[in-house]
């Protein structure tokens, strides 16, 4: 498989590029930037360029086979509303369907528990970084409005940066600020989602599994390898 990746630059991205490389496939990743990429993304191809540009995005998505993206954060946080729209832009032109995009659980989606956490981290969100919970709630109603790609966007805690717990499970839960996940996981199921067809135009959560995490009963949960 050939995989296009934004953000490889960051935690999560990057430790998706990682993986991915490891597992002997080939990756594309657009930096951000004159300074020399991270560790992460020596056996990479890199792509200088910015999300927001079009023609950047086009290049780092020529020939490959699926997308993911970890677009955004505190800087820039542009780029989770706009960069996704020219990345999904760029794969209608391409004929590509594959998308895979990692975001915050505040994201609210139709089918959510009640979550006092959500509540509790929009307004942290809003206080640190003000634009940044209007481009997520914009990526949310790009990606519910996109019904010719196979997108799924992947909703998470605070990261931690460890291995892979095994422990990590996908599905509808009410999280809170104390919530986690292990960046091992996290890159371990994206590239598990992008070599296939589970929670094609959905939203799952995706979170270390605990006592505290309760499920929706509209909701499943699914192994982080399975």
């Amino acid at each position: 498989m050939k995989l296009a990746v934004f953000g490889g630059s960051g935690l999560s991205g990057g430790a998706v590029v990682r993986l991915a490389t490891e597992r002997g496939e080939r990756v594309r990743a657009l930096v951000r930037g004159a300074a020399d990429p991270p560790a992460a993304l020596k056996d990479a191809e890199v792509v200088r360029g910015d999300a927001l540009d079009p023609d950047a995005v086009a290049r780092t998505i020529d020939g490959a086979d699926a997308v993911v993206s970890t677009l955004g954060g505190f800087r820039g946080p542009e780029s989770i509303s706009g960069g996704t729209e020219n990345i999904i832009g760029a794969m209608r032109r391409t004929g590509m369907e594959r998308l895979i995009v990692l975001q915050g659980f505040h994201i609210e989606f139709p089918g959510d528990p009640h979550n006092v956490g959500r509540a509790v981290t929009n307004v942290y969100l809003r206080l640190r970084c003000p634009p940044l919970p209007g481009h997520t709630a914009a990526l949310g109603r790009i990606l519910r409005s996109t019904d010719d790609i196979a997108w799924t966007l992947v909703r998470v805690p605070p990261i931690v940066d460890t291995p892979a717990s095994g422990n990590a499970r996908a599905g509808r839960f009410a999280l809170s600020p104390l919530s986690k996940v292990n960046v091992g996981d996290i890159a371990a199921f994206l590239l598990d989602l992008a070599g296939s067809s589970a929670f094609v135009r959905e939203a799952p959560m995706f979170a270390e599994r605990t006592g505290k995490a309760r499920r929706s009963d509209r909701g499943s949960t699914v192994a982080a390898n399975s």
